[in-house]
Parts: structure tokens; C-alpha cells; sequence
């Protein structure tokens, strides 16, 4: 088959370096902003081939001497860098690296065009275009074998691999005559397969951009998971450290600093409560059932106050509250009856009647909280030595 007219070979060559060198530039650009991200390189570097492939070719083609040694240097340099560098563009895509012998063969294959200097051009050419060729196979193998497990982006330049293959091939029997010729075939394989390599580094960049997001917002929610979990944790502590444990009342720290601040703007009524009998209840029964009737205490307790009353434990079986002043005896002698209602069962089966003897004050607003609860504390005493399950107010 006759050559095209030289018009249209110029054309071709004339798109493939445009092709070529838009590549190139893109390449390195993106490249030069990415430094670590090497498959910009690789592929600016085998666009870099492609070109002196096309310009080589051309000017072999023009010059006088078709045999001339530098343009056939330069030749076989494009078509070892064009393939040498695919090989590393498709590893560095299916994410694998090339071993040091692997690295010393295409330094070789590189270096072999220099030598058609001081060897018989020849069999340097077929040696360095074999081994170009199996890098171009190699490079198809690491791409489907990636593209069978599932990856995305090693079928795409999979695709652009086999194409330029059988385009080569093609090229090759058409130049031995077996096939008819058609002229530029290599520059649209070419071409083909840097926009499938650009493509495939654009999916691998989406889907690591959609991995880092999903990644960040995961990161984002376990974040949030943990600073809610702190926050209730923080909040449990703060709890746990006005609380007592046993009973669930406000333990004497809150109950003081609450109490102060109440105080402060309004009289109110204290009343300490003292459980009778306590230590007997510990010592025939147990201090688990000891545990039982100060809750039960505190269940009763924790009945009465209103929203602007306090009951905390203040220690061992001593209670305190702080009640609004109106009807506060008349309240607490309720309690005091409601106490003889409760029934308190032991692990033996017997039944322990729960008394308690109480002291009452009255405290006026911004009083000394302390001197109040000092004469909440006679009061109590008084009780307990007028014969318990009483309740004392104190003089005011």
C-alpha cells in the first residue's frame, strides 16, 4: 500500500507532537504541584518519548541518509523512554514498585541507543526493542492482573495498553509488508493511551479524594462519639462528686455550698435527722441491712422538699435539710410519723421498726450557715436525750 501524501503524514506527525506536548506540559505542571505523586512524572516522561519518536521519525524520513546514526539514536532513546516509562506509570498505578533488577534492566535499555556508536546498529536495535517490548508487556500484565482483582483504574490503562500493543504489532507487520500499511497508527495508540492514563490517575485522585472524605468524616464522627462520651463521663463525675453514693442525696459539700447560696436571698428552716438506734441495727443485723435503712430513711427523706428545698446525707446516719420556714415543724413531725410506717425486713426474716430523732431551726436570710447548723445539731441532741423519735425545735 502506497504511503499517504506527504501533506497528510505531516499532519499526523504534526498532531502527534501536539498531542505529545500538551501532555508533557500538563503533566508536569500537575507534577511540579504534586511532587509525590510520581505517575505525573512517568507519564510526562513517556509523552517525552512519544515526541522524539515523532520528530526523529520525521526527520529520517526528510534527511538524505535514512541510516543516519544520531536520528537513530534519538529514535530508539524515544522508544525505550516512551516504554520504559509506561512500565513505572502502570506499577506506580496498581500501587506497586519495580525491584532493583527490574530498575538496572531499564537503565540499560535507556543507556542501549548511545551504543549504535561503537557497535553494529542492528542487533543493539533488536536488543533494545525487545526489551522495550517486554516492559510494554509486563506493564499490560501488572495492568489486567490488577484490573481482575477489582481495580477501577487498572482496567482503564489496561485498555490503553492493549490497544497500543496491537496497534505496534499491526505497525510492525505492515512494515514487513504482511499487512496493508496505514501510516500514523502509533501516534493515535499513543495518543489513546495517555488520555486512558490521565483518566486513570483522575479516578484514583477521585476515589483517594472520596476515601480521605469518608475517612475525615468518620474521624469527624468518632470525634464527636468520644467528646459526647468525656462530656457525660465529665458530667457523671461532677454527679458522683455532690452525690452520695449510697443514698442518692446531695453528700454535705453540695448540700453547703447550695444552701449558702439560698441563704443568701431567703430565710429557710434546717433540720438535722439523726436515724435511733443506728449502730444496733449494724451490729444484730448486718451492715448490709444497715445499708437498707439509711436508703430507706432517704427514700422518705428525698419525698419532701419542694423545688427550693434541699436533703443531702451529712454523714454515717445523720441527715440534714433546708426547708421553706412556713409549716416546716408541722412537715418534718409528718415525717417523723411517716418513718414509724416503714417496716424494714432483715435477711433473718425479722421485721426492724425505723425511728429517727429530729432538730429543727429557723435561719434567717444571709445568717452564718454555720452557727445555723450548730443549733440544728443541739436541737438534734436535745432530742435524742429527751428519749429519741422526737422532734426539738430550737429557740430562734
Amino acid at each position: 500500500m502506497a504511503l499517504p501524501p506527504p501533506t497528510a503524514i505531516h499532519l499526523i506527525d504534526a498532531f502527534g507532537a501536539g498531542v505529545y506536548a500538551l501532555t508533557i506540559i500538563n503533566q508536569v505542571d500537575l507534577w511540579w504541584h504534586r511532587r509525590h505523586r510520581r505517575t505525573h512524572l512517568w507519564l510526562a516522561l513517556s509523552a517525552t518519548g512519544a515526541l522524539l519518536v515523532d520528530i526523529s521519525g520525521f526527520a529520517l524520513r526528510t534527511d538524505t541518509d535514512p541510516h543516519a546514526g544520531w536520528l537513530g539514536a534519538v529514535n530508539m532513546l524515544g522508544v525505550a523512554l516512551a516504554l520504559v516509562s509506561l512500565h513505572e506509570l502502570t506499577l506506580a498505578i496498581v500501587h506497586r514498585r519495580s525491584g532493583k533488577h527490574v530498575r538496572i534492566v531499564e537503565s540499560a535499555t535507556l543507556v542501549a541507543p548511545g551504543l549504535i556508536f561503537v557497535l553494529p546498529a542492528a542487533p543493539v536495535a533488536a536488543a533494545m526493542m525487545l526489551a522495550a517490548v517486554l516492559f510494554l508487556l509486563t506493564a499490560m500484565w501488572q495492568a489486567i492482573r490488577s484490573a481482575r482483582s477489582g481495580d477501577p483504574e487498572a482496567h482503564v490503562i489496561a485498555q490503553g495498553l492493549s490497544l497500543l500493543f496491537l496497534i505496534l504489532i499491526y505497525d510492525v507487520l505492515s512494515d514487513q509488508g504482511l499487512l496493508p500499511r496505514v501510516y500514523g497508527t502509533p501516534v493515535f495508540g499513543f495518543s489513546f493511551l495517555y488520555v486512558c492514563a490521565a483518566r486513570a490517575m483522575r479516578m484514583r485522585y477521585d476515589r483517594e479524594h472520596r476515601e480521605l472524605q469518608d475517612l475525615r468524616t468518620g474521624l469527624e464522627q468518632r470525634v464527636q462519639l468520644r467528646t459526647e462520651q468525656l462530656e457525660a463521663a465529665n458530667r457523671q463525675l461532677a454527679l458522683l462528686s455532690r452525690t452520695d453514693a449510697l443514698t442518692g442525696l446531695a453528700n454535705r459539700r453540695s448540700f453547703i455550698e447550695s444552701t449558702r447560696a439560698r441563704l443568701h436571698d431567703a430565710p429557710g428552716a434546717l433540720v438535722m435527722i439523726d436515724v435511733d438506734h443506728f449502730k444496733q441495727i449494724n451490729d444484730r443485723h448486718g451492715h448490709a441491712t444497715g445499708d437498707e435503712a439509711l436508703r430507706a430513711v432517704a427514700s422518705a427523706l428525698g419525698a419532701i422538699p419542694s423545688a427550693h428545698e434541699l436533703v443531702a446525707r451529712w454523714g454515717g446516719e445523720e441527715f440534714i435539710a433546708l426547708l421553706e420556714p412556713d409549716g416546716a415543724a408541722a412537715r418534718v413531725e409528718r415525717l417523723r410519723l411517716t418513718l414509724h410506717g416503714i417496716d424494714l425486713q432483715a435477711e433473718d426474716g425479722s421485721k426492724i421498726a425505723l425511728r429517727a430523732s429530729f432538730g429543727l431551726t429557723f435561719v434567717a436570710n444571709g445568717e452564718d450557715l454555720d452557727a445555723a447548723i450548730a443549733r440544728a445539731d443541739h436541737a438534734l441532741y436535745e432530742a435524742k436525750r429527751g428519749g429519741r423519735d422526737r422532734l426539738v425545735v430550737a429557740p430562734g
